[in-house]
């Protein structure tokens, strides 16, 4: 639990307290300063809702992510290995001939690009 909701609540009782002695007493003032503490406690404690509810959400997604990915490598055992062996692949014939990679990736590129936005 956040500690906002805490002090907010702490705040708001105190503002209740202070805002119906006001009204005991007949000063508005003091009853209005209640009820203005009042109502920061109560956005205090909304502020500390809101961060217990963003952190529950970050804890659920990253297990989703967690279960995700559990799932993909256990029904494609050999997509991890495949993905291993074309990166090694790939980057052997870059390291070896750079400019004559950079040739084919630029080729690629403007290749896809005529393609994507091809004017009829």
């Amino acid at each position: 639990m956040d500690e906002k909701r805490v002090t907010g609540e702490l705040k708001k009782v105190a503002g209740q307290v202070e805002a119906a002695a006001g009204d005991l007493t007949g000063d508005r003032e003091t009853e209005a300063e209640g009820r203005a503490t009042e109502l920061q406690g109560t956005v205090e404690n909304l502020v500390g809702q809101a961060k217990d509810t963003a952190s529950d959400l970050a804890g659920q997604a990253g297990e989703l992510a967690r279960d995700a990915l559990r799932t993909g490598r256990e029904r494609l055992p050999s997509a991890d290995e495949a993905y291993r062996r074309g990166n090694a692949a790939v980057r052997s014939h870059v390291e070896t001939m750079p400019l004559a990679s950079l040739v084919v990736a630029l080729g690629a590129g403007y290749l896809l690009g005529l393609l994507i936005h091809r004017r009829e």
